[in-house]
């Protein structure tokens, strides 16, 4: 290591890098800046495990100052791959670490982008090629034509594009939005639809997609950190996650519903910008004691109801008097494909993007009867224009979960990791919201 105080902290955060393989790591807060990288104050030891389970064993290859108070080490791992390591200190003493960064140094040329309209046919065309291994079953999501449909809907949103030697390889989506953690609202990415063709796994060029993301929605925008939802049943994400502490479990369920062929696509009148007040109303009464949810204002509403309005808009919401149900027609564009034991089934759905009804002491009651009425009816529309199934989110926990599976012909369970964020003690009792639009 480079002589002075840069070289002495370089030289800790890697010997304890190494020292975290066998269990005796010391991670030493008062080296770090406080409040410059909070996703080391509030997890500075599982960062430095990450770090070492994704390095294994390594040698350090080369140390290059780039100044007096910033140096990158390349290490060379046992598995062959290599890594850079780079750390900036302050500038005058203590000297803290206040940046501390890696990636994967690759042998081919990759180039990653955010991706742009004229990139929709090959993002889509990724998609089909990389279908999610549930279980024994696979699933395809076909975007069709419209591979930014799901973007359009999000308040913030960044498509990252990998290349591999100029070839389209991996897409990594992720989304900023407002999640009320432990009584927090906080400012997170949600990472989505990430995909690898199969030829390119294993390469690290989902470090380098990624890298593109942690640097646009980073703790400098008041990014609090990330989370990344995946199915129970996904052993991919699973291995993926294995050292990430943080995970929400019981997590999210998402339930298909295929309600009676004769419920009446009539029930509930349409929503008007003047009904805002009390949509805000019923649904804050259904959700706010759960996990990750931020009550609405009648202004975060309208803004959501009026960003992409020919998808999901005024219109595309029903109303009772004690309930609510907004719903896009994703099949509109979107085909999901499953292939198992030799069958092939092609779906299309709709997504239950709101929902709230006046919660009764005991359950069930005039709200939760009509959420049901409320969700028939909207089965029924989608069923007359070609679609097959709606889906709703909800958790064990969760007001009116019990109403909803009542009505599910499937359900999918689905964990939640947030790396450096905590999960809520009172998680179980409490239950998981998931914004559907950020799924």
């Amino acid at each position: 290591m480079p002589d002075g105080a840069a070289g002495r902290q370089f030289e800790y955060v890697l010997r304890q890098i190494a020292a975290s393989r066998d269990g005796t790591a010391h991670t030493d807060r008062s080296r770090f800046e406080a409040g410059a990288m909070p996703e080391l104050d509030v997890a500075l030891r599982p960062l430095v495990a990450r770090m070492a389970a994704r390095f294994g064993s390594f040698e350090v290859a080369s140390v290059e100052a780039r100044t007096e108070f910033a140096l990158v080490a390349d290490l060379e791992a046992s598995d062959g791959k290599k890594w850079r390591v780079s750390c900036r200190v302050e500038e005058t003493p203590p000297h803290r670490i206040v940046a501390l960064d890696w990636e994967r140094v690759l042998d081919f040329d990759v180039v990653v982008r955010e991706a742009v309209e004229a990139d929709a046919p090959a993002l889509a065309e990724i998609e089909r090629r990389c279908p999610l291994l549930l279980g024994d079953s696979s699933t395809v999501i076909d975007r069709g034509d419209d591979y930014f449909a799901f973007a359009r809907l999000m308040e913030d949103v960044t498509v990252s594009f990998g290349l591999i030697d100029g070839q389209p390889a991996g897409i990594n989506c992720g989304a900023l939005r407002t999640a009320r953690i432990d009584g927090i609202d906080r400012r997170i990415m949600v990472a989505v639809h990430t995909r690898i063709l199969p030829e390119h796994q294993g390469k690290g060029l989902w470090g380098a997609l990624s890298r593109l993301l942690s640097k646009k929605y980073s703790p400098s925008r008041g990014v609090a950190g990330s989370i990344g939802y995946g199915s129970v049943d996904n052993a991919a994400i699973q291995r993926g996650f294995a050292n990430v502490p943080e995970k929400w479990d019981p997590g999210p369920v998402r339930a298909h519903l295929a309600c009676s062929s004769d419920a009446g696509s009539g029930i509930g009148s349409v929503a008007t910008p003047a009904d805002a007040p009390r949509i805000v109303e019923l649904i804050n009464a259904c959700h706010s004691g759960e996990e990750m949810y931020t009550p609405y204002t009648v202004e975060s509403l309208s803004a959501r109801l009026e960003r992409s309005p020919e998808q999901y808009s005024w219109n595309h919401v029903r109303l009772m008097e004690n309930a609510v149900v907004g719903v896009w027609s994703a099949g509109d564009t979107i085909r999901v494909i499953t292939e198992k034991n030799g069958q092939h089934v092609e779906s299309r759905r709709g997504v239950v993007l709101d929902y709230g009804f006046v919660p009764s002491d005991d359950g069930g009651g005039v709200g939760e009867a009509e959420l049901s009425a409320l969700l028939c009816g909207w089965y029924a529309r989608l069923e007359k224009r070609g679609m097959d199934t709606l889906t709703v989110f909800s958790s064990r926990a969760s007001p009116g979960y019990q109403t909803i599976r009542a009505l599910a012909k499937q359900t999918e369970a689905f964990y939640a990791w947030t790396p450096g964020i905590a999960v809520p003690q009172r998680l179980p009792e409490a239950g998981m919201y998931v914004d559907a639009i950020y799924f």
